[in-house]
C-alpha cells in the first residue's frame, strides 16, 4: 500500500471514529455527514446552506481533507449510487434498537424499484447521441433529383 492510500485510509478511519463519537450534536449541521445533509435539505436559504458547509468543513477538517484527496473515489461512489438507483435492486437495511439495556440489530433486505429520473439522467449523459433531447449529428439529405426530374421533367 502506497503512502497516499495509507493516509487516505487513516483519514477515513479517523472520520468514522469521530462520527461514532460526536462531541456536540447541537452545532448546526451536526458532526456527521448525514447530519449535515439532513440540515442542508431542510434549509431553504442558499446563503445559510453555504455557511453550514463552510462551518462543517472547518469543524471536520479530517473529512474535508479526505474528500479533497480522494475526489476520484467520491465520484466513483456517486456514480455507483446513481447506477444502483437507476436500475433498482436490493439492499440491506439495519435497524438498531435498545430494549432493557440490550442492543438489538434487525437486518432486512429491501427491494428498490428502478428510478426513472436517474435512468434518464444516466442514459442522456452516458449515451448523448442516442438518448439526448436534442441529438447532435450529421443530417443526411437524400438526393431527390431523379424524383424531381420524373415529376417536373427536365428543366434543361
Amino acid at each position: 500500500m502506497n503512502p497516499v492510500e495509507k493516509s487516505s485510509i487513516n483519514a477515513l478511519a479517523e472520520a468514522m471514529k469521530s462520527a461514532e463519537n460526536p462531541q456536540d450534536e447541537s452545532e448546526i449541521g451536526g458532526q456527521t455527514a448525514a447530519d449535515l445533509i439532513n440540515a442542508l435539505l431542510s434549509e431553504p436559504d442558499k446563503k445559510k446552506r453555504t455557511q453550514m458547509m463552510k462551518d462543517f468543513a472547518a469543524r471536520r477538517k479530517d473529512v474535508a481533507k479526505f474528500i479533497a484527496e480522494n475526489a476520484d473515489l467520491i465520484n466513483a461512489e456517486a456514480e455507483a449510487a446513481l447506477i444502483g438507483a437507476a436500475v433498482g435492486g436490493t439492499h440491506t437495511e439495519k435497524e438498531v434498537s435498545f430494549k432493557g439495556g440490550k442492543k438489538s440489530v434487525k437486518t432486512k433486505r429491501v427491494k428498490a424499484l428502478p428510478n426513472v429520473t436517474a435512468l434518464q439522467f444516466l442514459l442522456k449523459n452516458r449515451l448523448p447521441g442516442k438518448y439526448s433531447d436534442k441529438p447532435v449529428g450529421d443530417t443526411e439529405v437524400e438526393d431527390v433529383s431523379d424524383i424531381e426530374e420524373a415529376l417536373y421533367g427536365d428543366k434543361g
